[in-house]
């Protein structure tokens, strides 16, 4: 009997030591079913079907990790930093203005009052020499001056056929003859044969821009009755800082830029130069430059400009879209590993509107975000990717 109470008190111990633990092991492994049964962790969901791109994390050497394929749906791409050639580059500021060889005046042939051709309006396209009115002089005090000149022409040169004859027979002295000759030169000079019919013409082609009389006014000869603007040529009138003068007539190309556009490059015909200014001590130096005409650069439109200089080479330079802007600061995301970057704090030099001048802060062979820098951006500070469009059904 004794020994039965004793076999008890030892399996009572022994149950009460392992009891907790065992239960404890039972709940956990009871669990781990439960969210097996269930088909996914608690701490892992798709909310409402979208998959979110994840966070950015960092190792332990200050890299940032994006994955690649969150990089190639966000339009990162990457570029081998290599020295290559580049250019001198000045920004300035300008304003662009129709050029003398692209705008021309209809001027009236003779006095009198206009009338203007059929279908011609502001806005009206014109060819070289055709008729933008026609002058009547017929209303104005003492008639058709140009007539009268016509008639005076006419007499003068019958004059001169009738006594030339005469004067190489020596039949009238030289007196008379010379008189004759210089009748028909002074009729000659008083009648113009432009004026006949008192015809405006336009002088080039384009478009016209202003009627600067009406219908019907008087006009005295040579008055402007209409203008006419080509849309060939340009002329651009930039503002140069005085230190760089000397790259003047280097200029080959600009980088047009306006608010609400993408950049123009166009090519600068001819070697501009700057015009010097008497009794001024601006920083600045005007210059003009002409260029064919586009679409997105209009008269009377203002600009920033980079002007486009002699060639350098050896020259380490990134698309702008590959530069990231903090607090003043410039820097660059280098490609170290896969799917892992390391900012680099950079020295930035001229830029052409395009790419810039690397001028310190990373190496040639690096591999750096030369598109798509916000991506990473975001990665870095830990802020979620936008996902765009993207659904788990």
């Amino acid at each position: 009997m004794k020994s039965y109470h004793i076999t008890a008190l030892i399996l009572a111990i022994s149950l009460w030591g392992c009891g907790p633990k065992d239960h404890d092991e039972h709940a956990a492994h009871s669990h781990e079913a439960h969210e097996h049964a269930d088909g996914h962790e608690h701490g892992s969901h798709d909310h409402d079907g979208h998959s979110h791109a994840p966070k950015e994390t960092h190792s332990h050497d200050g890299e940032i990790d994006l994955h690649d394929e969150v990089a190639e749906r966000f339009g990162v791409k990457f570029d081998t930093i290599r020295p290559a050639g580049f250019h001198e580059v000045v920004r300035v500021s300008g304003r662009a203005e129709p050029s003398a060889a692209s705008q021309g005046i209809v001027s009236a042939p003779v006095s009198g009052t206009v009338h203007f051709a059929r279908g011609i309006n502001a806005g009206s396209s014109v060819k070289a020499g055709s008729v933008i009115a026609v002058i009547d002089p017929a209303a104005t005090l003492g008639g058709d001056a140009n007539a009268a000149a016509k008639a005076n022409l006419d007499a003068a040169k019958r004059e001169l056929d009738r006594i030339k004859p005469l004067y190489e027979d020596r039949l009238v002295t030289a007196s008379e003859y010379n008189n004759a000759l210089a009748a028909y030169e002074q009729a000659k000079a008083a009648y113009s044969p432009r004026a006949n019919g008192g015809r405006a013409l336009s002088p080039i082609a384009g478009s016209v821009t202003s009627l600067n009389v009406a219908e019907g006014q008087y006009v005295a000869v040579g008055e402007p009755v209409a203008t006419v603007s080509s849309a060939k040529e340009l002329t651009l009138r930039v503002e140069l800082p005085r230190r760089y003068l000397p790259l003047a007539s280097s200029f080959k190309e600009a980088v047009i830029e306006q608010p609400y556009t993408d950049p123009v490059r166009i090519a600068i015909t001819g070697t501009p130069a700057p015009v010097a200014q008497q009794g001024t001590a601006s920083a600045f130096v005007p210059m003009y430059f002409t260029v064919a005409a586009t679409g997105s650069i209009t008269p009377g439109a203002t600009f920033t400009a980079h002007l486009i200089g002699s060639g350098r080479d050896g020259v380490i330079t990134l698309p702008l879209s590959g530069i990231s802007e903090q607090q003043g600061n410039y820097f660059v995301y280098e490609r170290v590993h896969p799917e892992s970057y390391v900012k680099r704090r950079v020295q930035l030099g001229t830029s052409d509107g395009q790419r810039v001048e690397i001028k310190g802060g990373i190496t040639p062979g690096a591999v750096v975000v030369s598109e798509g820098a916000t991506a990473v951006r975001l990665a870095e500070t830990g802020a979620n990717i936008p996902e765009g469009h993207t659904h788990n059904h």
